[in-house]
């Protein structure tokens, strides 16, 4: 019967120890919500903090940063949101949802074509020919900046009637807009649409697509925000930093983001 009672005991504290473990893990989680265009170089990140933190464990959320923005005001809770602009950062830092912000990459536009199509070598070719065009909606980052990026280009053509066919042209060959990066980048590779405008990051030398650089005077610089939520926990502080650090920053380069100068 002793023996019954100590065994009963001993399971008892087995169990409770079980139940702090995993209340403990669950506590280290860390949940991030990351604009989708950060996908390939936040997962090698995130294998390389979770062997050096190993008590640390990350749960990613990739979507279009308007749709991660929605999920927060709707309730969904979350550690820290890396957002493709400082429009959405700034939304959450003015109802008190975020309490430390910081930039921590950029990037900037091109066009891919589908390389089973005859190539164009710029803008202007582009918008002459008869290419079937995917971008991003306008509530999308990237989206906003193409917008941006294409009517500064209009606006370094002085003759007003081409400027309204290449307008007109543009409006003509645009067949979707896309809700997130991925979508132009997977749909211009399916040949969903001929050509695409997305990240330079997207492009990592793919042999499905070619592409046309951006001449820098009608591009536009995409800057990433990260921000802290006011509920976060020690460990997603430390992941926070994490991303300043110069190993996640050699990540970021190795897939073409430009780097920022952290202590600015």
């Amino acid at each position: 019967m002793e023996k019954i009672k100590i065994s009963l005991i001993l399971s008892f504290i087995i169990l409770i120890l079980i139940v702090f473990t995993l209340q403990t893990s669950a506590a280290a989680a860390i949940r991030v919500m990351a604009a989708a265009s950060l996908q390939e170089p936040l997962n090698e990140i995130k294998e390389k903090f979770e062997i050096e933190n190993t008590n640390s464990e990350l749960e990613i959320n990739y979507a279009g940063s308007q749709a991660l923005f929605s999920q927060i005001k709707l309730g969904v809770e979350f550690d820290l949101f890396l957002s493709a602009n400082l429009h959405y950062l700034d939304q959450l830092k003015k109802e008190n949802l975020v309490t430390k912000d910081k930039i921590f990459a950029k990037n900037e536009l091109i066009i891919i074509i589908n390389s089973r199509n005859k190539k164009v070598a710029n803008l202007k070719q582009l918008l002459n020919s008869d290419y079937s065009l995917l971008i991003g909606a306008e509530s999308v980052p990237v989206g906003d900046y193409t917008v941006k990026m294409f009517n500064q280009y209009l606006k370094s053509i002085s003759n007003k009637e081409k400027r309204q066919k290449l307008k007109n042209n543009f409006d003509s060959a645009v067949v979707s807009r896309e809700f997130d990066v991925k979508s132009v980048l997977n749909k211009v590779k399916l040949g969903a649409a001929e050509a695409g405008i997305v990240y330079l990051s997207d492009y990592n030398q793919d042999e499905n697509l070619h592409k046309v650089e951006i001449p820098a005077e009608y591009n536009i610089e995409a800057s990433y925000y990260l921000g802290l939520s006011q509920q976060s926990q020690t460990e997603a502080v430390k992941f926070y930093n994490y991303i300043l650090s110069p190993t996640a920053q050699e990540i970021f380069a190795k897939y073409n983001f430009k780097q920022v100068k952290i202590n600015e």
